[in-house]
């Protein structure tokens, strides 16, 4: 964490946390936990800019944490992310409390910048609509693989030319 996006006039950097909590929390309780969780980083005098609520999800494998000298094994957690501002100097006392926590499995801080760089998902193998000469949609018109070649020639000789 060496290199940090600085605001103008202070030392301090922005940051997203990403944390996957344990699946034993009710979805009663799951508000509470995630509030004292961000409640942990604003108390160090952080400034939250953006968050999204842990949701329920399956892990890709089995995550291990040892919780009380036992070994715990989770299929599944809560997945939830916060971003916000926060001194330099101070991050090091978050991570080090965050890995004392027993109710977060996993966690991964990093610094980052202030604008929202989450890029819009556009549907796998949805074909594109276009509008024809009277303005009706229509299906955009198919390529073959020797139009698809040149249209990649075409784009890669341009940026060599550039």
């Amino acid at each position: 964490m060496e290199e940090m996006t600085q605001t103008e006039g202070s030392d301090n950097g922005v940051y997203e946390l990403g944390f996957l909590l344990v699946p034993d929390i009710t979805e009663e309780k799951l508000p509470e936990v995630f509030g004292t969780l961000k409640d942990s980083i604003l108390a160090r005098g952080a400034v939250a800019i953006s968050e999204e609520f842990p949701k329920h999800i399956p892990l890709a494998y089995t995550m291990e944490k040892t919780i009380n000298n036992k070994i715990e094994r989770f299929n599944n957690g809560y997945f939830g992310w916060i971003k916000f501002e926060l001194e330099g100097a101070k991050v090091a006392e978050l991570e080090a409390s965050l890995r004392l926590r027993t109710d977060v499995i996993r966690h991964l801080l990093v610094s980052t910048v202030r604008e929202n760089t989450i890029a819009s998902k556009r549907g796998f193998g949805v074909r594109r609509r276009t509008k024809d000469e009277s303005g009706k949609e229509s299906a955009a018109p198919e390529m073959s693989k020797e139009e698809i070649d040149r249209e990649i020639e075409a784009l890669v000789d341009d940026k060599a030319a550039a």
